[in-house]
């Protein structure tokens, strides 16, 4: 009798304790997470995010460097082109030696057939005809003609045509690729030149090492960097659509970089720069982080880090030394 009554309290007591379970598993599953659960749940979304949103950024980054790069390689192969075409590249700025009918006219808008923009091309051999000066009133037409290929995809402001002081507040249209004219204005060493001829077999160390165009976003007040012409200092086009690569300040009056900018006079090298400071629109530098694309000679592409600035003079000579960079 007492054995009986020993089971039949014991399986009551699982029954209970299993009903209990039931109802508090029940409860649990009513209420959703308890809040240690929540916090651990957030917790790892919070970390995954972390973790995502760089590596999406870094992505989209290296992407629009790639475009970058792929854009300077269209210039590479139209200046090519150009030259198998007339034996010689665009002269960097033409002046009354090489062309005195079309004054002011950047390298870049005899290469425009070879970019797939030929009607642009026509319309600027319409626009001298007419007008000698690019800066009459009114402007060329294709002055304020945004050409994709000389924009770099991150740098926003060139991708629409803005006001430029200097042009009485007319609109402007802006690249961000200069031709690399040397070590400066004053040597101008390089291949893109103020009213010079320049052919690749100029270019005694080799094409493949002979800096050709380079990065440089246009300048806070929109003043610099026209693809379409430019006086730029001493009317050579430095700072506009040339600059050198350790370029210097022109000691002459209203001189922007001087009156506006207070730039000190020293060499300016390869270094990063900000969009709101006049002074780094004397000097080569890109958005990317690290560095700037380059174009060379050949028509290959380098990412260049700012800590290859000693050797760039050397890469913009044409005609200087015989050391080889890989």
């Amino acid at each position: 009798m007492n054995a009986e009554l020993r089971r039949s309290v014991s399986c009551r007591s699982l029954s209970s304790v299993l009903a209990d379970f039931i109802f508090q598993q029940s409860k649990a599953a009513k209420s959703g997470f308890t809040l240690i659960e929540l916090l651990v749940a957030m917790g790892v979304i919070g970390l995954l995010v972390a973790i995502t949103i760089p590596a999406v950024q870094w992505s989209r980054h290296a992407a629009k460097r790639l475009e970058c790069q792929n854009k300077l390689k269209q210039i590479g192969l139209a200046l090519h082109t150009f030259e198998a075409s007339h034996s010689q590249l665009p002269v960097g700025k033409t002046g009354l030696k090489t062309n005195p009918k079309q004054h002011s006219m950047s390298w870049m808008i005899p290469i425009l057939p070879h970019l797939e923009q030929a009607t642009l091309w026509h319309e600027s051999q319409a626009a001298y005809q007419m007008k000698a000066s690019p800066y009459s009133n009114p402007p060329h037409y294709p002055f304020a003609q945004v050409v994709p290929a000389y924009v770099c995809p991150l740098d926003e402001r060139a991708s629409k045509i803005r006001s430029a002081s200097t042009l009485d507040g007319g609109f402007v249209a802006l690249t961000s690729y200069l031709g690399v004219m040397g070590r400066n204005h004053m040597t101008s060493d390089g291949v893109l030149i103020f009213d010079q001829v320049i052919r690749f077999s100029d270019m005694t160390r080799g094409t493949s090492q002979t800096l050709c165009v380079g990065e440089r976003p246009p300048s806070p007040d929109h003043n610099f960097g026209w693809w379409y012409t430019g006086v730029g200092q001493e009317g050579s086009g430095s700072a506009d659509m040339l600059l050198g690569v350790e370029e210097r300040v022109a000691q002459t009056p209203h001189n922007k970089f001087i009156t506006d900018g207070h730039c000190p006079d020293k060499p300016y090298p390869f270094a990063p720069g900000r969009l709101d400071e006049l002074c780094d629109s004397l000097h080569f530098w890109s958005l990317h982080a690290g560095g700037g694309n380059f174009l060379f000679c050949d028509g290959s592409v380098r990412f260049m880090a700012y800590e290859s600035a000693e050797i760039l003079p050397l890469l913009a000579s044409r005609n200087e030394g015989e050391n080889r960079v890989e």
